[in-house]
């Protein structure tokens, strides 16, 4: 074997041994990105319509709860009995009431862009510590027990970060 075909069949081996080596390194950030910062869950009722509808498929960024604490108004899924989505209306500390299906927080009228009229009706209350009022935007239905709109922040899974199917409907949810 001359020199130059030696040169060849290495250079072919190096050539194999770098591809092989640039997937495996893009599997493992994909398998990192997606066991530690992301996890995507897929809409199961039509709880947060028309934000979100069944069937929809939304990446929540498991992260942003340890980087930053939840805000009015994000969108969250959590478990409880089951996996669910819900937006924050209230935060811990804070004083809490509906009346005629609008939420009052500290006496002042909470604005809702995505959540339907409603007949809700809760007394004022003062949210637990480490604790959050999460209600569906979609709230045509009777409105469920207070402690199953409480919920506490080690059931937080993640904040909605992009909705991934249907696709051409993508929409962005990190601000």
């Amino acid at each position: 074997m001359t020199r130059a075909e030696a040169n060849r069949h290495q250079y072919k081996k190096l050539s194999a041994l770098n591809w092989l080596f640039c997937i495996l390194s893009a599997a493992a950030v994909v398998v990192l990105v997606f066991t530690l910062w992301f996890t995507g869950i897929k809409v199961a009722d039509e709880g947060m319509s028309p934000a979100l509808y069944k069937g929809d498929v939304i990446l929540f960024d498991k992260l942003s709860k340890h980087i930053s604490q939840p805000s009015r108004g994000e969108a969250y899924a959590f478990r409880t009995q089951g996996t669910s989505i819900g937006r924050i209306a209230a935060l811990p500390g804070d004083k809490a009431a509906i009346k005629d299906g609008k939420v009052y927080i500290g006496g002042c009228l909470l604005r809702e862009i995505n959540a339907s009229e409603s007949t809700w009706e809760l007394e004022e209350f003062t949210v637990p510590a480490a604790t959050f009022l999460i209600l569906p935007d979609d709230r045509t239905g009777s409105i469920p027990d207070k402690e199953a709109l409480l919920i506490p922040f080690d059931a937080l899974i993640g904040r909605a970060a992009i909705r991934v199917a249907p696709i051409g409907m993508t929409t962005v949810f990190l601000s």
